[in-house]
């Protein structure tokens, strides 16, 4: 009698600790049939509905089937867990195989598709990050070489000098961002404001991009209305402009015209506008988001990190501002910010 209660009991806690276990669990003999099946409580667990009664032949393909028959075997002979890789239902799993008693085994399915998604999108960004950053350092140095070099004349020596400025102004917006980031992840993004007449900071941003348009062979437009007393970073948001003016520059063809513009709309009201290939419906939505790049940028091989338009979109949003982009494909696009007085 007393043997029957320990036995209860134990079976009683190894059923509360496997309810505890968010995965998927399969009881599956070494015939390869399932014997129980207790779903997860992730949203994308397998259909258990399908499960009991059936084997592991019926049940998935046979390239899964004999990856897990593979496992089974091993683990049965090793008495110890070993974890393979599947993809089921169009998501990535993890497969943890448990040898158990009397020849049976344990299956822990884990739903690892949102984690190597992420795994993915990490290694994008850390390889657009390192190109983008080899892209600036690399004209920096070649020019400052060409600095040193006594034979070139003055409109050259200028022509590298603005080559340099504008490759140590995309690194400093770079690093800005990355640590920009890195501050909203943990919550310590902040900005400081002040009365400010925005016309000096836009119009020291638009300078900075002059040497930019001679080289690309752009048409840079800046228009600037009086504007009203607002309070705000000024220095946040010349990064924000900067930013905007950066990916109209990326994507404006040469001969193209990018307009910089101004003016008081119940508050102020920043507009940057290019004459490039413009962005699909589709795709705008995501734009805002945090390393999103869209196809075609992607496709016609501009690098970027996906984080000037999301860093933005914070700065913008602490000030209790607006920012949008308006855009027709073929027909260029125009973001806009609105900043409340």
């Amino acid at each position: 009698m007393q043997e029957n209660i320990m036995e209860f009991q134990r079976d009683l806690r190894i059923r509360t600790i496997l309810e505890a276990i968010p995965d998927d669990l399969m009881l599956v003999d070494a015939a390869g049939n399932i014997r129980e099946y207790k779903a997860g409580r992730s949203a994308s667990h397998l259909p258990m509905d399908r499960f009991l009664g059936t084997t592991l032949g019926e049940l998935f393909s046979q390239a899964v089937t004999s990856q897990l028959q593979s496992a089974i075997r091993a683990g049965l002979n090793s008495e110890l867990a070993g974890v393979i890789e599947l993809s089921l239902e169009g998501r990535d799993f993890e497969a943890r195989i448990v040898p158990m008693e009397r020849d049976m085994t344990l299956i822990l399915f884990r739903d690892v598709t949102v984690e190597r998604e992420a795994e993915r999108l990490k290694s994008e960004f850390i390889a657009a990050v390192s190109h983008e950053l080899k892209t600036p350092l690399a004209s920096i140095l070649g020019f400052s070489e060409l600095l040193l070099d006594d034979r070139h004349g003055f409109a050259e020596l200028k022509e590298f000098l603005e080559n340099i400025q504008h490759s140590s102004l995309r690194l400093k917006d770079m690093v800005n961002n990355l640590l920009d980031t890195s501050r909203l992840e943990a919550g310590r993004f902040a900005i400081g404001r002040q009365p400010v007449d925005l016309q000096f900071t836009l119009a020291q941003t638009a300078r900075s991009f002059a040497g930019v348009a001679r080289l690309s062979q752009t048409h840079f437009i800046w228009e600037f209305d009086p504007l009203p007393m607002i309070e705000a970073d000024p220095e946040r948001i010349g990064q924000v402009v900067g930013n905007l003016l950066s990916n109209a520059f990326k994507f404006c063809p040469r001969e193209g015209t990018i307009w910089l513009r101004a003016k008081s709309h119940g508050g102020v009201l920043l507009e940057v506008e290019d004459t490039g290939p413009g962005i699909p419906l589709e795709e705008q939505g995501q734009l805002f988001n945090r390393y999103s790049r869209t196809q075609s940028a992607i496709s016609r091989g501009i690098v970027g990190t996906g984080l000037g338009l999301y860093i933005s979109r914070a700065i913008v949003e602490a000030h209790q501002g607006r920012i949008w982009v308006e855009s027709q494909e073929g027909q260029g696009a125009r973001f806009s910010v609105w900043l409340p007085l």
